[in-house]
């Protein structure tokens, strides 16, 4: 049976890679792969749920080195956020931390892939009736496309607006190709949103892609080319997807996708004129 991905951690080199939940998302999939029909859905059925929505892991990720604890994006926080799309169930991230030994003074780094209320929501919280960072000691970093993307857009602040607001002045950029501790690097990773990122961590010959949101589904995998809603730039989206299928391809890597069900530690080989995920 389908379902969200539980905490997991796999450790490539010296460095633990831990998955904390934080919720799940349930995906209209009409809604979010508008040319895909219900009959291309039946050879996937066992990705949906048992009233045809594509079932999706939602949390965050934490890189333990041996000098630095980071933690790339900080899920949705206790709140629900619901749309035609999708619906998201947010709210068991901290007590995944404190299950990993950690609580939110001890994250030196907070890298966002993305400015969007799952992955950004989850560093805010309400005390005394103010806002504050849940993760005070952190540096906060993000490419400064996806930060500068909401420079003319004011309409589209609305989800994220109390996210921005408190990073205003704590936030720094970290472009593509820089190293945010030796051995992870940030990828720029366009399509989903303009300033999309992701994080390649290499150990040795190993090698993790700690993909954001390039892609929402195993499905993805063997059709990059399906048409997803959520994406700002569909066709970019495309390119970045079959860009990373080629990277994810290589030997010794490991693919880490935030809503990938049932695990999101993944890996693909070349099948035929594709890719197919290796089962989890």
């Amino acid at each position: 049976m389908v379902k969200a991905a539980i905490s997991s951690s796999i450790t490539p080199g010296n460095v633990r890679i831990t998955y904390l939940p934080d919720g799940y998302i349930l995906f209209n999939t009409a809604a979010v792969f508008p040319t895909i029909t219900a009959t291309d859905w039946q050879v996937y059925r066992n990705e949906l749920d048992d009233n045809g929505q594509l079932v999706g892991s939602l949390g965050a990720y934490l890189l333990q080195t041996p000098e630095q604890t980071i933690l790339v994006d900080t899920g949705l926080g206790p709140r629900t956020y619901e749309s035609s799309r999708f619906k998201c169930y947010g709210g068991q991230l901290l007590s995944h931390l404190e299950q990993a030994g950690l609580n939110p003074a001890d994250i030196d780094i907070v890298f966002i892939t993305h400015m969007h209320a799952d992955h950004v929501n989850g560093a805010v919280r309400e005390a005394n009736g103010e806002l504050a960072l849940i993760f005070p000691n952190a540096r906060y970093l993000i490419r400064s496309a996806e930060w500068h993307r909401f420079d003319n857009q004011p309409e589209r602040r609305a989800s994220v607006a109390d996210a921005l607001h408190l990073l205003e002045h704590r936030i720094e950029f970290a472009e593509e190709g820089e190293d945010i501790v030796p051995g992870v690097t940030v990828l720029a990773t366009p399509g989903h949103t303009a300033g999309h990122a992701s994080l390649l961590v290499t150990a040795g010959e190993e090698r993790v892609i700690i993909l954001g949101d390039i892609f929402y589904s195993a499905v993805q995998i063997e059709h990059p080319e399906w048409t997803n809603s959520l994406d700002s730039d569909p066709e970019q989206a495309k390119i970045t997807r079959r860009q990373m299928l080629q990277e994810l391809a290589q030997p010794s890597t490991t693919g880490a996708a935030s809503h990938v069900a049932n695990s999101v530690f993944i890996q693909v080989v070349t099948a035929h004129s594709g890719f197919q995920l290796l089962k989890r």
